[in-house]
């Protein structure tokens, strides 16, 4: 991914954060809990990495010239006169444009899959669709191994959520209206 579709991303993703904090601020206090546990530690972390790529790009060109320089001192001393690096170009193995752009439009797919998923159907319905999704087609794995480990994770969510912490997560719009009018 490009320096640029990163800082997109996590700029895009500081203000799903943001908006989301903002939003659970509004909640009786029982219900702001689980988006404030999420939202605040993703707002530091994507701050964090807006950071970290801002003195990255500040200090990039800086850091790799004295690096130069300073390998340049060292060949000097052992070989007891000056020396000087010739600057080369760095040769990459080529890329494939249309490769990268298809991963992160994949990407993006799965991202917004799963937030459209979680609006329509909830956590509980996209959660097993999204992991069974993903590691069949992304990590490769067999439909036994996919199915075991979606089985397991989707489990362990219920159990750590639902029944440890006593999280009622989002049921979603379509799943809602389905529920109320099985309940009558």
């Amino acid at each position: 991914m490009s320096m640029i579709a990163r800082q997109s991303m996590t700029v895009f993703m500081l203000a799903v954060f943001s908006i989301m904090v903002g939003t659970a601020l509004t909640y009786p206090e029982g219900a702001r809990f689980m988006p404030l546990t999420v939202g605040i530690p993703g707002i530091l972390l994507c701050c964090l990495q807006i950071a970290l790529d801002f003195r990255k790009s500040a200090g990039a060109e800086d850091g790799e010239k004295d690096e130069i320089r300073e390998a340049e001192l060292k060949a000097a001393k052992l070989v007891g006169h000056d020396v000087e690096f010739g600057q080369a170009a760095v040769i990459d193995a080529p890329k494939d444009q249309k490769e990268e752009v298809r991963r992160e439009i994949i990407t993006w797919g799965y991202f917004l899959g799963f937030l459209g998923g979680v609006l329509l159907f909830g956590f509980w319905v996209s959660i097993p669709i999204f992991l069974l999704s993903f590691l069949k087609e992304r990590a490769g794995a067999t439909w036994t191994r996919s199915i075991t480990l979606t089985c397991i994770a989707s489990t362990a969510f219920y159990f750590i959520f639902a029944k440890g912490l006593g999280v009622s997560l989002y049921t979603g719009m379509i799943t809602g209206l389905i529920m109320d009018r099985i309940a009558g």
